[in-house]
């Protein structure tokens, strides 16, 4: 539920600073006679001016005591790797949950929070997202364009591993998530990817590893039964596979190379 400031608002625990106007991204709140008054129809439920308010005006919970240094962020950073290899341990609905629970504060276009997540879990579930595609390779196999596919993409290899039977779209992944925005949306797949971001942080801080597939993003537009009902109105926008890897990593990974201008 979008944060309401007008519906929240303690009146007698206001100091009459102004802070809440100063800080309103969209300018919805003005001061008069000393308080603030509200623009429902400016308001985007950021919640700006109650985390910045002082006298806490608006009863919001205190923030923890201790924020993570930079040591520990990177720390974060470093262990990080792209996991193709899990464990046949699957998350439990609590751990699916806690993954997911990072979304209620990822940021989003004028703070639409239109962030929906399809979740498919278990081994027989995220099987039976491969085997369209399966079926889909062996008609074209037949056609001749399977090969001509692997030709011109250089995945013929690939290609014919994963037409033989392996998964080689989710790499055995328990878990597959689905990162949807609404289609009219104002900051585009920018928002989706940010909150696939801030689940995969939250699965390395448990214990857990990822993949962006890429892969699976490129091709859900043609395997029709990958599309559900609840998602008709929106775009696919990331597809992260998350589980406990089978491997752990033992050093650091070199440096990626970067510029900055």
């Amino acid at each position: 539920m979008t944060f309401c400031p007008e519906e929240e608002f303690i009146r007698e625990d206001c100091i009459s600073c102004g802070t809440c106007a100063e800080v309103c991204p969209s300018h919805a709140i003005q001061m008069l006679d000393g308080y603030p008054a509200f623009n429902r129809d400016l308001c985007i439920g950021c919640g700006h001016c109650g985390v910045f308010c002082p006298a806490n005006s608006f009863g919001l919970e205190p923030l923890p005591g201790n924020a993570a240094t930079e040591q520990q962020y990177r720390s974060l950073l470093e262990i990080r790797r792209s996991i193709r290899y899990y464990s046949d341990k699957v998350p439990s609905e609590d751990e699916i949950s806690a993954l997911t629970s990072v979304l209620s504060q990822s940021p989003t276009g004028v703070n639409q929070q239109g962030i929906t997540v399809r979740v498919v879990k278990g081994p027989d579930a995220v099987g039976r997202l491969v085997k369209p595609v399966q079926k889909m390779l062996k008609i074209l196999h037949f056609t001749g364009l399977l090969h001509i596919i692997g030709k011109i993409t250089g995945m013929s290899d690939y290609i014919g591993r994963l037409r033989g039977g392996e998964d080689m779209i989710f790499r055995g992944a328990p878990v597959v998530l689905f990162f949807f925005v609404p289609r009219r949306n104002p900051t585009g797949r920018t928002d989706g990817v940010v909150a696939a971001t801030a689940v995969m942080y939250q699965a390395v801080s448990m214990g857990m590893g990822t993949l962006w597939n890429g892969v699976a993003e490129r091709i859900y537009p043609f395997v029709g039964s990958w599309h559900t009902a609840r998602t008709s109105k929106t775009r696919l926008t990331a597809v992260l596979c998350v589980g406990y890897p089978a491997l752990q990593p033992k050093w650091k990974a070199p440096p990626r190379i970067y510029k900055v201008f």
